[in-house]
């Protein structure tokens, strides 16, 4: 829990330094759209290792490779790890940082139109 907690403070101090550095003011609607980039880049990130992880280009990265590699070099294709094995990070990581980000827009996001 503390991981956490730690984690969803580092990740809104990282969205108000943005917003200061790249508005150079702290309005609600300037939070809303870079804690929106920031948690839509987590979760885009997580959904892109859950997707390589689960091995669902590896018959594509296979034969791509039997396609443009050379003849003399098709016994390394085999041997050769698919993308599935190579990737090793957790998305568990990455949807937990990203989810409370996109909830924390939401939340400003109801008291911004209302």
């Amino acid at each position: 829990m503390k991981k956490i907690a730690l984690n969803i403070i580092v990740n809104q101090l990282l969205i108000l330094l943005f917003v200061l550095i790249f508005y150079k003011k702290l309005t609600i609607l300037d939070y809303i759209n870079v804690s929106f980039y920031i948690g839509a880049s987590y979760l885009f990130i997580g959904i892109l290792v859950l997707i390589l992880q689960s091995g669902f280009f590896d018959f594509f990265s296979t034969s791509m490779k039997k396609v443009l590699y050379r003849k003399h070099i098709q016994s390394e294709i085999t041997t050769m790890r698919p993308p599935s094995e190579v990737v090793t990070m957790k998305a568990s990581f990455f949807f937990r940082s990203g989810m409370p980000i996109i909830l924390f827009m939401l939340v400003a996001l109801f008291f911004y139109s209302a």
